[in-house]
């Protein structure tokens, strides 16, 4: 009797242990299906887009397969306008005149480093007007031909770039028909060059640029060597420029004397420092916005309408 309660016991508890299994297995596809059904009533989260890395800025330089095709117009541009200014009185405007000039000075730092030479001073004497620098730059356009293929581009980058400055400033006042007309005698007297009164005007700001240019480069010197300007513009002589160059600009006799501004009482308005005396005007005030600037003391304005102590001012 005992057998048969045991057996009945077990059947009974097998019986109920495949229910309960039986009851799990049946309801985990439900909670599967719950738990999927929850998943998908979930917002996608958005995925992060990978971060691109920004580009570059490309090189404001020429494209050196255009190199050669600048040089040549660039002198073809400068023999239009040498040949312009002989033949009807039209020339540029000073500042792409001191566009000429800094590419001459370019070129000239160039072929001197290449031929191992002395780095040329600036020659007032044989650049001193307007149809001397033009011949000048047009050499230095050729010389910078030749050079061209024979130095890495790192040392001909000046150079190029100044001949791009050059070339587009020519190519605009051309387009704009702004040449500035000078008037020229028809019937120069023998002997005598045939500028008039406004050609004196291009040649004293032709050797004003110079003279400016000369100074501002000792002035950097200086800065370099020193950590500071020099308290008196003489004190660039004789290491950084044998002596300070005198200036003839709008009829004030030449001279070499300086005018120092040793304080900050012209930084609103600098123009009320100038006194029209002819002479340099040197800021010299280490808090002075025109610390270690230098300009031509002379209001006059040339035929552009523009002060001739604006000239060679960085724009």
């Amino acid at each position: 009797m005992k057998l048969l309660t045991t057996f009945f016991t077990t059947a009974i508890l097998l019986n109920d242990c495949a229910g309960a299994v039986t009851k799990v297995y049946g309801q985990q596809p439900v909670a599967a299906a719950q738990q999927t059904a929850a998943t998908a009533a979930q917002p996608a989260k958005k995925q992060k887009k990978p971060r691109r890395r920004p580009v570059a800025a490309k090189p404001a330089g020429v494209d050196p397969r255009k190199i050669n095709a600048l040089l040549y117009g660039t002198a073809e541009r400068l023999e239009i306008i040498s040949s312009l200014y002989e033949n009807l009185g039209l020339r540029i405007s000073t500042d792409t005149l001191k566009k000429a000039y800094d590419l001459d000075k370019a070129v000239n730092k160039t072929a001197a480093a290449y031929f191992m030479a002395p780095e040329p001073k600036p020659d007032r004497e044989n650049i001193k007007n307007y149809r001397g620098l033009l011949e000048s730059v047009l050499r230095s356009v050729r010389i910078l031909k030749e050079l061209k293929d024979r130095l890495p581009a790192a040392d001909t980058g000046a150079a190029i770039l100044s001949t791009r400055d050059l070339y587009l400033a020519i190519n605009d006042e051309l387009a704009a028909h702004s040449l500035i007309p000078v008037a020229i005698d028809p019937k120069p007297q023998a002997g005598k060059n045939r500028a008039s009164a406004d050609g004196e005007e291009i040649s004293n700001q032709t050797e004003t640029l110079l003279t400016i240019s000369e100074l501002t480069l000792a002035l950097s010197n200086f800065l370099r060597e020193e950590g500071k300007y020099p308290t008196r513009l003489k004190d660039l002589a004789p290491k950084y420029i044998p002596a300070i160059p005198a200036v003839s600009v709008a009829g004030h006799p030449k001279t070499a004397e300086v005018v120092e501004i040793e304080s900050r009482d012209y930084d609103a308005d600098h123009s009320r420092a100038f006194n029209d005396t002819g002479k340099w005007l040197y800021f010299s005030h280490k808090k002075s916005r025109y610390y270690g600037r230098v300009f031509v003391d002379c209001s006059h304005k040339n035929s552009q309408g523009v002060e001739f102590y604006k000239i060679g001012e960085a724009k």
